[in-house]
């Protein structure tokens, strides 16, 4: 029979009771909000859509002004369904629980597509009339709506870092998908000013992120 001094024996460590109270406050204010519950799959498809149907508006309207046509559009087709496969595996990876493996091959097509976005660029047909950067700022505002729907479905899993950045890259595939069929300068422009807008919007994302209060802690 054991001494109560013994040793090898520890008392169990004893909770803070104010701590359990404040915790059980706090859970049953939150159980008290009934506040709709969506699934990772609805929100991913969310923040594809987000991205995939304002990178498709624009260019319809690109269409229906003359700015690009139709033999444009199938001439760049299999980059821009790369664009669009990218922005589909970043938006999936980023919001499954156990996406990790996932948002590493987001990771691999966001590279390959911008690597490709260079190296496919054919030459300037003549001097654009507007400053180079004009691309960089229409390529951000244009990706201010995703943006916010990525921000918001972000919060409902304890901040990754890797998660973040694979959100901002399905948000950047916006204005990369659209400068395919807005902007006619040559591989060097798009390295710096598409994909610069691309790499903004993705660390742009990751700080936000992680200055958010997350709604959950789920993984």
């Amino acid at each position: 029979m054991s001494h109560p001094s013994d040793p090898w024996r520890s008392a169990p460590p004893r909770l803070d009771p104010k701590a359990m109270e404040r915790a059980l406050a706090a859970s049953r204010a939150e159980l008290a909000l009934k506040r709709p519950v969506r699934g990772w799959r609805s929100q991913a498809v969310g923040l594809f859509a987000a991205s995939a149907g304002m990178a498709l508006a624009v260019a319809g309207v690109l269409l229906a002004l003359g700015r690009t046509t139709g033999a444009m559009l199938m001439g760049r087709a299999p980059l821009l369904a790369l664009l669009l496969s990218t922005g589909a595996v970043c938006s999936w990876g980023a919001l499954s629980p156990r996406g990790r493996a996932l948002r590493q091959v987001g990771v691999g097509l966001a590279l390959v597509s911008a690597v490709l976005l260079v190296l496919t660029r054919a030459a300037p047909r003549g001097p654009s009339t507007l400053p180079e950067w004009v691309c960089t700022v229409s390529h951000v505002a244009m990706a201010l709506g995703p943006l916010a729907v990525a921000l918001g479905v972000l919060r409902s899993a304890a901040f990754d870092p890797l998660r973040a950045a694979v959100a901002g890259m399905a948000v950047g595939t916006v204005g990369a998908f659209v400068g395919e069929l807005a902007c006619e300068q040559g591989p060097g422009h798009v390295a710096i000013y598409h994909l610069g807008a691309w790499a903004l919007l993705t660390l742009t994302t990751w700080a936000l992120s992680k200055r958010l209060k997350p709604r959950t802690y789920a993984p």
